[in-house]
């Protein structure tokens, strides 16, 4: 059993419902990326925009979650939802982005840390005539691409393919995927759902190993850890180290 078991399989069902309607386009990304970089100055204005995802006037929905089991994913798999980046030039359109990382030893230990050095890559995206202009703690996300990145051929695959690399240097990373989401503001909407839980469980997370809080009784997340074992053992795990660095 793993911390999101139920959201994964929420976006497992979420997917098949898409496939059925014929609206799913997969790609395996099977080499490096290789779409040049621009690390210190990768700005993209609105007159060069050919594509906006995510804007805040629209629906958005960011978050990655991590599996126990490996073989659940099909390593390197890119599913997009919906048009790819060439079809949607001269928009701005709902977005929907989620990672899926599996690992085979994550535990009460170790899962925090873990989740923090995952979290940062999202940051660490620097391909040349994409902006990631907001990351919100409230699982959005909005991004720019510019009119030359799409005349050049950037999309959802070169992107998608440039994460996966950055998760899979990760040593306890086996397999990586990639969901895009441009179908419209109602499937953004119901993967925002799905990712409202994911993040109620790495706010407990975040809670517990921030600020060392134990208090049950007065926790906001005490519905949250009721119901995710993982999450409770967290908790003992971390309140013993408190206990023994006090002692």
């Amino acid at each position: 059993m793993g911390l999101f078991d139920k959201q994964y399989q929420e976006i497992e069902a979420f997917l098949s419902g898409k496939q059925n309607e014929g609206n799913v386009t997969e790609f395996l990304h099977s080499h490096e990326t290789r779409w040049p970089s621009e690390k210190n100055r990768n700005l993209v204005l609105g007159p060069d925009t050919a594509v906006e995802l995510g804007n805040p006037k629209d629906a958005s929905a960011s978050f990655l979650l991590w599996v126990n089991d490996p073989s659940l994913l099909k390593n390197r798999r890119i599913t997009v939802v919906g048009p790819d980046l060439s079809q949607l030039n001269g928009q701005r359109v709902s977005f929907g982005r989620v990672v899926i990382a599996g690992g085979t030893d994550f535990n009460a230990e170790n899962s925090y840390d873990r989740y923090r050095e995952m979290e940062l890559l999202r940051y660490d995206i620097h391909l040349k005539g994409y902006m990631m202009r907001a990351v919100s703690q409230y699982g959005r996300e909005w991004s720019r691409v510019s009119r030359e990145a799409l005349e050049k051929g950037f999309s959802f695959e070169v992107l998608g393919g440039a994460i996966i690399d950055q998760y899979l240097k990760l040593s306890y990373i086996r397999a990586v995927e990639v969901i895009f989401v441009t179908a419209g503001r109602d499937d953004v909407k119901t993967l925002g759902q799905i990712g409202e839980g994911v993040l109620s469980i790495i706010s407990a997370m975040n809670k517990m190993a921030d600020e060392m809080s134990f208090d049950c009784d007065t926790c906001e997340y005490t519905v949250v850890c009721g119901n995710v074992a993982e999450l409770r053992a967290m908790h003992d795990a971390l309140q013993r180290k408190a206990a023994a660095s006090n002692a």
